[in-house]
């Protein structure tokens, strides 16, 4: 296990590395894995994918972290902590399991409790979201298993799949992290 930022039982989280370019920038044009996303709209070039990589090596409002199995060091996908704010201590978390054979199995629930509990315990952030079109059962499912609650709705607002859809909002303060993982 090279590079370990974070880990959990099955998964560890590391920084993106240029070997993971073919892999990583694959997922982003896969219609299975960007269903619900605004990826896909734009062909993925490995190009643009190893300029995304600079990009986030500099960017301290962003944490953008590859997801990978303990058991192989397979890389299976990415998360994120985004639009940090420090002087309001809150960020917007995503997730996305580039490799399908991974869905389902535990492993985005993994990643997404590691990131939001460096977050808040090491970033002191107060308050992460996290956003998804409705018809995305199992994303927001997932946010809601770890404590995130409904803040909000924004209807119509994103063009998925051939219609416009509403964008649930959800969030948690670190106040409430703390009291569901005691």
């Amino acid at each position: 296990m090279k590079d370990v930022f974070l880990e959990s039982k099955h998964i560890y989280l590391r920084p993106f590395k240029e070997e993971d370019i073919d892999i990583w920038h694959g997922w982003f044009n896969d219609k299975e894995v960007t269903k619900y996303s605004y990826h896909g709209v734009f062909p993925n070039t490995r190009e643009d994918q190893r300029g995304f990589l600079k990009l986030i090596k500099k960017d301290s409002s962003s944490l953008q972290l590859a997801i990978v199995l303990k058991r192989n060091n397979k890389l299976i996908g990415v998360v994120g902590l985004h639009q940090i704010n420090y002087i309001h201590q809150n960020g917007d978390v995503s997730i996305v399991v580039g490799d399908k054979n991974f869905w389902g199995l535990g492993y985005a629930k993994e990643a997404v409790q590691l990131i939001v509990e460096h977050g808040f315990m090491k970033m002191n952030l107060n308050h992460i979201t996290a956003g998804m079109v409705v018809s995305n059962k199992g994303s927001s499912n997932l946010f809601k298993k770890l404590g995130f609650i409904q803040e909000g709705l924004k209807r119509k607002h994103k063009y998925i799949n051939g219609k416009f859809e509403d964008v649930l909002l959800l969030g948690i303060l670190k106040s409430e992290f703390i009291k569901k993982n005691k």
